[in-house]
């Protein structure tokens, strides 16, 4: 079982693109990495079981079609465990994709979508508010702490870390605010935001690429406003997400309805879509991670005029890319919401990866 041979479309702007390695840890290699993250994302999968059918109220089999999931994914899990070398490369990014082959196979098009539907409606009415709060703020570090921190804690909504998921389950109106409260406060544990903001003040970015995350709270409140200051600067923005759905990452169809209904409340916003200073595209991905050698044409071509790249989340800037060298600037903005992984790097559940390595 090997991932896609196909024609791969590779990231321009990879430093190294003969060196890249998209996996920040090789499962096969590392028994101890192995021997947690089998049963961990075996978990993960088995999570959703219970959940399929709330999650999906109008199809009557969903419960049972995500049993049959999971026991596929528990067939493939014993298999490694006694022949790692089966799913080649095996990380958990290349897991992760298998998941979502599997879910896609069983006809579950986007078991989250509803969900996501829902935070999603809820996050709008806060925007305009937090846009307003934003430009209130007149020193230009402030300013940008406050974005960084709302694209930090927005990344918090994520349904397939379990810390998280057991916090939006037993707590109401978790929003934000208590998500600022819940991540590492300053310094963080890679902390190079005064660096990037002294660059961000000389002159502006010309383009920026933004890999983003979950939809909701992290899309609306966390990344649209980084997106729009930018903007403000005169830098163009290309925000891409995945082609195919992934847990509650937004998807490029739900990049562009949401990116027009914010536009709804910000005139910027709306400017920018016109004048085809924000641009929308998909990234070629069908997983929570991300291969920079396997993204859309349109993609690759997009990313030859940039000057910035932005990884959000812990798919793409930690399990993946953590160690990815640009020949531009690039920032990765990241919460590490798994306790095993936070140690591993050598520091604790909810620590704040914010790293700008510039262009070298």
């Amino acid at each position: 079982m090997t991932c896609n041979e196909k024609t791969r479309n590779i990231c321009p702007l990879l430093k190294h693109p003969d060196l890249y390695n998209p996996d920040t840890v090789d499962l096969f290699n590392n028994a101890k990495e192995r021997n947690y993250w089998l049963p961990c994302l075996e978990q993960m999968v088995k999570k959703f079981v219970s959940k399929a059918g709330y999650l999906n109220p109008h199809d009557p089999y969903a419960q049972e079609k995500a049993e049959t999931c999971f026991q596929k994914f528990h067939g493939l899990i014993e298999q490694l465990t006694t022949d790692p070398s089966i799913l080649k490369p095996l990380s958990v990014r290349t897991l992760l994709e298998f998941n979502e082959d599997n879910l896609r196979a069983n006809n579950f098009k986007d078991p989250w979508s509803i969900q996501k539907e829902k935070e999603s409606t809820l996050a709008l009415k806060e925007f305009e508010d937090r846009i307003r709060y934003i430009d209130s703020i007149a020193s230009v570090d402030e300013k940008w702490l406050e974005l960084t921190k709302g694209v930090l804690a927005g990344n918090i909504f994520d349904w397939g870390a379990k810390a998280v998921s057991d916090i939006l389950e037993q707590t109401h109106n978790f929003g934000l605010k208590e998500a600022m409260d819940t991540i590492q406060k300053r310094p963080w544990f890679v902390d190079n935001l005064d660096m990037w903001v002294k660059r961000l003040k000389k002159c502006p970015y010309n383009t920026c690429v933004m890999f983003v995350d979950n939809s909701g709270v992290d899309f609306i409140l966390g990344v649209l406003p980084m997106a729009r200051e930018l903007l403000l600067q005169g830098t163009k923005v290309v925000i891409t997400a995945n082609s195919s759905p992934s847990l509650n990452d937004v998807t490029y169809h739900e990049l562009n309805l949401y990116c027009c209904k914010a536009a709804q409340y910000c005139q910027v916003l709306k400017d920018s879509i016109a004048d085809g200073q924000l641009i929308t595209v998909e990234n070629g991905q069908k997983g929570p991670c991300l291969d920079l050698t396997n993204l859309s044409t349109e993609l690759c071509e997009k990313m030859k005029a940039a000057d910035l790249i932005i990884l959000e989340g812990m798919g793409r800037a930690v399990h993946t890319n953590l160690y990815a060298k640009f020949s531009v600037d690039c920032v990765k903005l990241a919460v590490l919401k798994n306790e095993w992984l936070a140690q591993s790097l050598g520091t604790h559940q909810f620590a704040v990866i914010c790293g700008f390595e510039p262009a070298g």
